[in-house]
């Protein structure tokens, strides 16, 4: 490999660290968007650009060579530079994991054999990389939000189908969904499509009632601590264990060579972001909070206005069946219809867990904000991977489940971080799994 192929693998690990910066900001300051701050004689909304990065206790603004990506929170010993209060380490281990799962994906797709032909060095498959670098950033930002306020904002996924739908258009891709047109499930992404457009337009019209009124977990508001995360009392575990994941990621470059180091620096960059996270009092503070307000005596009754909104989708699939729809034997319509029909089928499995659930249970199962994310994860993802992570993702959960209930901690936990972790796995250990299933049913890979 010749220096030009390291350099910008060197630059792409260097941009993920500084949108690892970046997502620091969002985690912290999306839940609270719109909030009335007061700083330095201001009283504004916040957004995610105001106000300027500075400390929460000493309120001076952080100069830039104190805010170099990771290097500065290491150089100043993890403090601020002016008051010496201590600085969260979640904000080095958020810099230094999208580094590596920028990297990471670079280097699967183009020079480790992840992504098949269609990448090819250095501009076959730029367009898939660029999506998925996103889909990474927009994942772990839910992640975190979920893990923090056991909420996921909706514009998260919500952008992510509107910039899977923008590469369709915008070209074709290696590892972008397609579905064909001759196909029945086209007609059925096509109608259940626009049931999904009549049930939303009868719901903003009140024709239809909207579930739980109340929501049943925490929602942004002012009440909110607007406050950072707090450094760990003992975060010296947290860099050891971040420190041992980069070892066995040089290990595995060394041992196995650059398609499994690949690997391993998706799986290590998600681990040391977990690492990041995970270890957090707030959400141990709003455990109990959650499973009080799960428990509604009218869920039951609620969830049915859901299966009631859900009946137009299905309908109008159904209809599409037997409708002779004429559907253009276009790339773009298919590169589109791919789109939908992953986005489709990633938020009903949800949904029908949380509907199945709620049913069963009497208790609100799991959050909207579950549907909507793995409806996203399968806008950019396509149908044969979204089964893969909704596989996948209980089996995480189960093993922080285990974990936590060692640690004596309520058994309270967020589903979308799980989700997302899938997601991100699943790009490159997917299509594998998928076609190693397909060859022992169907005699053929996808």
């Amino acid at each position: 490999m010749d220096l030009q192929p390291w350099l910008i693998g060197l630059f792409l690990f260097l941009a993920g660290c500084c949108l690892g910066s970046f997502l620091n900001v969002v985690i912290w300051r999306l839940p609270h968007y719109g909030t009335p701050t007061h700083f330095a004689s201001q009283t504004a909304t916040l957004t995610l650009s105001w106000p300027s990065s500075h400390c929460p206790v000493c309120h001076s603004s952080i100069r830039w060579y104190c805010n170099i990506p990771v290097i500065s929170w290491l150089f100043l010993g993890g403090r601020c530079d002016i008051c010496r209060t201590p600085v969260s380490v979640r904000y080095p281990l958020v810099e230094l994991s999208v580094g590596l799962l920028f990297l990471a994906l670079y280097l699967a797709y183009f020079f480790g054999g992840w992504g098949g032909e269609g990448f090819q060095f250095p501009f076959h498959g730029d367009l898939t990389l660029l999506l998925h670098l996103f889909y990474v950033f927009a994942l772990l930002a839910a992640s975190a939000i979920d893990i923090d306020w056991f909420e996921i904002p909706l514009i998260l996924p919500g952008l992510l189908l509107a910039v899977a739908l923008a590469a369709c258009v915008a070209g074709f891709g290696p590892m972008l969904p397609t579905l064909s047109v001759d196909m029945p499930t086209a007609k059925i992404a096509l109608g259940a499509t626009i049931g999904l457009l009549v049930s939303n337009a009868l719901l903003y019209l009140k024709i239809l009632p909207r579930s739980f009124p109340l929501p049943p977990y925490p929602v942004a508001a002012p009440s909110r601590p607007l406050t950072p995360p707090p450094s760990p009392a003992h975060p010296g575990w947290m860099l050891v264990a971040s420190a041992i994941v980069l070892l066995l990621i040089l290990a595995a470059w060394f041992a196995y060579g650059l398609k499994i180091a690949a690997l391993a620096m998706l799986a290590g960059g998600v681990l040391i972001f977990l690492i990041g996270v995970l270890p957090r009092g707030t959400a141990s503070d709003l455990a109990e909070q959650v499973l009080e307000e799960t428990r509604i005596t009218s869920a039951r009754r609620e969830i049915l206005k859901e299966v009631l909104f859900l009946l137009f989708p299905f309908f109008f699939a159904f209809a599409g069946l037997f409708l002779p729809l004429q559907i253009p034997a276009l790339p773009v319509v298919e590169r589109l219809l791919g789109v939908l029909f992953g986005m489709l089928c990633g938020g009903w499995l949800i949904w029908a867990v949380r509907i199945a659930g709620t049913l069963m249970l009497g208790r609100v199962a799991m959050g909207l904000g579950d549907v909507f994310l793995l409806a996203g994860i399968g806008a950019v993802v396509g149908v044969p991977l979204v089964g893969i992570i909704f596989f996948l993702a209980p089996i995480l959960a189960l093993l922080w489940a285990i974990v936590i209930i060692i640690l004596g901690r309520p058994n309270v936990l967020p589903y979308g971080p799980w989700l997302s972790v899938a997601g991100i796995l699943a790009l490159l250990v997917g299509t594998p799994i998928v076609n190693w299933y397909a060859q022992r049913i169907f005699a053929h890979p996808f």
